[in-house]
Parts: C-alpha cells; sequence; structure tokens
C-alpha cells in the first residue's frame, strides 16, 4: 500500500543463524564430539546410540556400526531420566531450550516402526543389561491408591485407619532404592504386629450403669470426640496427598510393592488391599513385566546367543510375577499364596542392578 514502509522479513530460521552464533560457539567448545556414545531411553527401554547433533525439539543419533540415521522428539524421550544418567547431553540441551515450541515435526508412521529401536522393543545385547532395564522400569513413579478409596478399604478389611495409614508410609519407605542390596528390606517385626492388631491400639467403648440402671453415655462421648479429632487429622492427611498426586507426585513404584508383597504378614495383606484399588499401577507394572518378558524370549532364541537357560529362566521369573500381579483385582477375594514366592523370585533378581 502507498506510504507504508516495507520492511523485510526474516524467516525463524533465518533469525537462529543470525542472533545464536554466540550459543553455537558455546556448543561447539563445549558439547559432545560427534559420534561420541550417549543413551536414550524410551517407555522403559534404554538403547544405545552414536551422538550426532540436537537443536530444541529433536536429538539425531546412529545405531553403532549402522548407517542408520534417526531422529527422535525430546518430548518422546524420558527426559528426566537423561537429565539423571547423561549429565554432559542434558546440558548441552539446556543452552538450546527456547521459550517457544517448534511446530512437530511428522513421520510416517510405518516408516517409524520399521526404523527405530525404541518402537521394535529390541531386547539388549546382554542378560545383564536386560535386567539392569526391568530394575529402572520398577523403580519408575506410581501414584498409588485414590485418596477416595481409603475409608472403603478400611472398612472392607476390617482395620484402623492409623493402621492403613502405618502401611501405606512402609509401602512409601519401601519404595526407596538408592544404595539398596538385599532384598525386601523389612522394617522392624514390632512394627508388623503393631499393623497386624491395630483394634489393641483404640480403646474399646464401654458403658457403665447408673443406680437406675441407666447407661453412662460420659465415656461415649469422650470416645466421640476422640474420633471426630482423628478424622479431621486423617482428612487433611488425604488432601494433602491429593494435592501431591495433581501435581504428579508419585511416591510409590514397583520395586516397594515388590519388597511388601514378599513379606508373609499384615503388611503384605494391606499391600495387597491396596494394590487392588490402584488399577493404574498394576496396569503399567504388568505392561513392563510383559515386556521384559518378551525380550528374554528373543534372547533366548538367538541362534548364537550363549546363555540360552539363563534367559528362558529370567523369562519364566518374570512371566510368574506378571500372572501373580495380574490376578491382583478389584474382585479377588484372597491374596493367593503364590504371589509371594513370585514377587521374591523376581526381586532376587532385579535387586543387584538397583541404586546403579
Amino acid at each position: 500500500m502507498p506510504g507504508v514502509l516495507d520492511l523485510p522479513r526474516f524467516r525463524r530460521g533465518s533469525y537462529i543463524i543470525l542472533v545464536r552464533p554466540l550459543l553455537a560457539l558455546l556448543l561447539l567448545c563445549a558439547g559432545l564430539a560427534r559420534a561420541e556414545t550417549i543413551q536414550l531411553r524410551k517407555n522403559g527401554n534404554v538403547v544405545s546410540f552414536e551422538y550426532l547433533t540436537q537443536d530444541e525439539d529433536t536429538i539425531t543419533v546412529q545405531l553403532p556400526g549402522k548407517d542408520t540415521v534417526l531422529t527422535y522428539k525430546w518430548e518422546d524421550l524420558d527426559q528426566d531420566w537423561v537429565k539423571k544418567n547423561q549429565p554432559k547431553l542434558w546440558a548441552e540441551r539446556q543452552l538450546l531450550i527456547k521459550p517457544e515450541e517448534a511446530p512437530d515435526k511428522k513421520m510416517d508412521k510405518a516408516k517409524e516402526s520399521e526404523s527405530d529401536p525404541f518402537a521394535q522393543e529390541l531386547p539388549p545385547a546382554d542378560l545383564k543389561a536386560l535386567v539392569r532395564n526391568l530394575a529402572s522400569a520398577m523403580t519408575d513413579g506410581l501414584k498409588g491408591i485414590p485418596m477416595g478409596s481409603v475409608e472403603p478399604l478400611c472398612k472392607e478389611a476390617d482395620i484402623d485407619e492409623a493402621a492403613f495409614w502405618k502401611a501405606y508410609d512402609e509401602l512409601k519407605k519401601a519404595s526407596k532404592v538408592a544404595g539398596a542390596t538385599k532384598a525386601a528390606e523389612p522394617v522392624e517385626k514390632t512394627d508388623a504386629k503393631e499393623v497386624e492388631k491395630p483394634e489393641k491400639e483404640t480403646p474399646k467403648r464401654t458403658a457403665t450403669k447408673t443406680p437406675a440402671g441407666k447407661t453412662n453415655n460420659a465415656n461415649r462421648g469422650k470416645e466421640g470426640q476422640a474420633s471426630a479429632q482423628r478424622s479431621a487429622e486423617n482428612k487433611a492427611r488425604e488432601e494433602a496427598i491429593k494435592k501431591d498426586l495433581e501435581n504428579d507426585v508419585r511416591s510409590f513404584n514397583g520395586v516397594g510393592y515388590l519388597r511388601l508383597l514378599t513379606e508373609n504378614g499384615p503388611r503384605a495383606r494391606l499391600t495387597w488391599a491396596i494394590l487392588r484399588r490402584t488399577p493404574e499401577d498394576r496396569r503399567i507394572l504388568v505392561a513392563n513385566l510383559r515386556k521384559y518378558e518378551s525380550q528374554a524370549g528373543q534372547m533366548a532364541e538367538k541362534p548364537d546367543f550363549k546363555d540360552k537357560i539363563e534367559a528362558l529362566a529370567l523369562k519364566k521369573t518374570i512371566a510368574n510375577a506378571a500372572d501373580a500381579l495380574e490376578k491382583v483385582t478389584r474382585e479377588s477375594a484372597t491374596m493367593e499364596s503364590r504371589l509371594q514366592g513370585d514377587c521374591q523370585s523376581l526381586l532376587l533378581k532385579i535387586t543387584p542392578a538397583l541404586g546403579k
């Protein structure tokens, strides 16, 4: 239009080239070297690559010893795992991150399935790597029981709510794996007795007779006040945990469930009762186990694989645990005896890899 100053327009790519030469220089000096070996994690599977390059939204890598070049979206990868286990790669990413998001890059799903080792879920090179990957998957955060299920669970199990919260805290404690060297490190036996018979901690209601034969309600009134006070405390705790869940705080994991389910006592039964009411946790646990069961089977079928017997044994152990956990449903009325043994066998397999 006449009288309007027609300024030149720059595309986003041109903008990056013009205004970010210093960032490029920093990456060149301090970043990862081309073809340096890195590891990435996606869907619980860890794969080694030769590093090529990355930008704000994607990373480009190459399979070792092959010409195949692969590009992944950062949003599809386990970034928390990369941050913890690949600090140099993550530091380079931090220099590239920008506030605005780049447009999604579309990729044909059929071609992605053919070329993506994560999509193919390729088994690792050896059984030790498979066990490490499985142990890592068992430490992925889980949400635990929905807070709306606490009161029905206590009524159904006929336990005091204090016993539930004690089991809840023990499950959270058992889910901590840093420096773990033993399978199912239980807390003291005295705690187990307290959980097994919580009704002893709760004073029984008593009623006395007046000379006229009428019931004295004084004790009942005091107990009612104490019960209301405990209920208010429990309600406040529920609300606090609900806020944590809204913020996606995940305090539990598969290791915690396995550790307590291996016990032969009240903690195991309460953990089983909690797991019955957490369908999302069960689904994630079983899906992870089925994946590594399949990978162990693929390794055993390789003609040149040396540890076939060990691979088949590992596959059986994982399959048994997955089968046992699948039978823990909302409809199941009793805790099956094989659940303890199958969880113990799996825990013994993965414990050496925990915390590494």
